[in-house]
């Protein structure tokens, strides 16, 4: 926030029934200064503008909340870039090293024979880990992170997996039921926005990167080599730390335990209203009802604030 509109935010909290004219004598300003710093504070939504132009602040806990989730997207828009960034970088230099580099070291695989032979021998030999980025879902003959009897041996030989799905992965029962299942015997899904290319990193030793544009896994590249393989895998590392758990939209019954439909709706309303009682008029339910609802909704999620329990039942597909 910049130092003018605090000044006339702080006038405004301080003399809630000032009008613009009065803002202007308050605080010793131009009138068009007033006007830009009033447009900032409510696209901040920080104030409301009523009809006639005239101001109104907003309940600073709620507005400073709102200013600070924008941030926090803003943020992380940033580090979805930078991983981007990161990871288009590595792509290049691996797939280039396909081209000129040792076989021995990243060897090309071409049609989806060759692909899915290689994937179904990496996963046989896996002893440690598995790691997959999947930004969409195919069929299970077609997609590069292995068949769903590959996952299932390794996870029922104890190795570990981790999958990092584009977000829309959960859209279609089928790969839903799939991501299900294998997370009933144990791998681990988290979600992300943004773009990303579809990797596979075999106990940190082997990676296999798709090399084609379209969602299919008729090309890739098999890279040995340590440096290549460990810059994969620092990147799947920081995609892992940013993403959100997958598994309370996996299993939302069991995510809400302990709420009832009155404790979602609340939770909705509370996400989009700024004063408890247009939030309990809308809903049709006490003051005191609504601010009871809300402290179980803070408790159920552990969090400390009304932002943090919005951003987490986002996190969890509640809202």
């Amino acid at each position: 926030m910049e130092p003018l509109d605090e000044s006339v935010y702080r006038t405004l909290l301080q003399n809630p029934d000032l009008t613009r004219t009065g803002l202007l004598a308050a605080l010793g300003l131009e009138a068009a200064e007033l006007c830009l710093s009033l447009k900032r504070l409510e696209q901040q939504g920080m104030i409301h503008l009523d009809t006639d132009g005239e101001p109104s602040p907003v309940d600073p806990g709620i507005g400073i909340e709102q200013l600070a989730e924008r941030r926090l997207r803003a943020l992380q828009e940033q580090q979805l870039e930078v991983l981007s960034t990161t990871q288009s970088f590595v792509l290049r230099v691996t797939r280039g090293r396909g081209r000129t580099g040792d076989p021995g070291q990243v060897e090309p695989l071409d049609g989806a024979d060759a692909v899915h032979e290689r994937i179904d021998e990496l996963a046989f030999f896996a002893r440690r880990e598995v790691l997959v980025t999947q930004p969409s879902w195919l069929p299970a003959h077609e997609h590069l992170t292995g068949t769903r009897e590959a996952d299932l041996r390794c996870l029922r030989r104890g190795v570990a997996l981790r999958v990092l799905a584009h977000r829309t992965a959960l859209r279609d029962r089928e790969p839903a039921g799939h991501l299900r299942e294998l997370a009933d015997h144990g791998a681990e899904f988290r979600l992300l926005d943004g773009s990303f290319d579809r990797i596979a990193v075999f106990d940190r030793e082997t990676a296999l990167v798709q090399t084609t544009a379209d969602a299919t896994a008729r090309q890739a590249l098999m890279v040995r080599q340590n440096v290549l393989v460990h810059a994969l895998h620092s990147f799947f590392e920081r995609c892992w730390s940013q993403a959100s758990d997958a598994l309370p939209r996996l299993r939302p019954d069991e995510a809400r335990e302990g709420l009832d439909e009155l404790h979602l709706k609340v939770l909705q309303v509370m996400a989009c209203t700024d004063k408890d009682e247009a939030g309990a008029r809308e809903l049709g339910i006490s003051v005191r009802t609504y601010r009871a609802r809300i402290a179980r909704l803070l408790q159920h999620l552990n969090a400390s604030t009304r932002f943090q329990a919005a951003l987490l039942a986002r996190d969890k597909g509640w809202i």
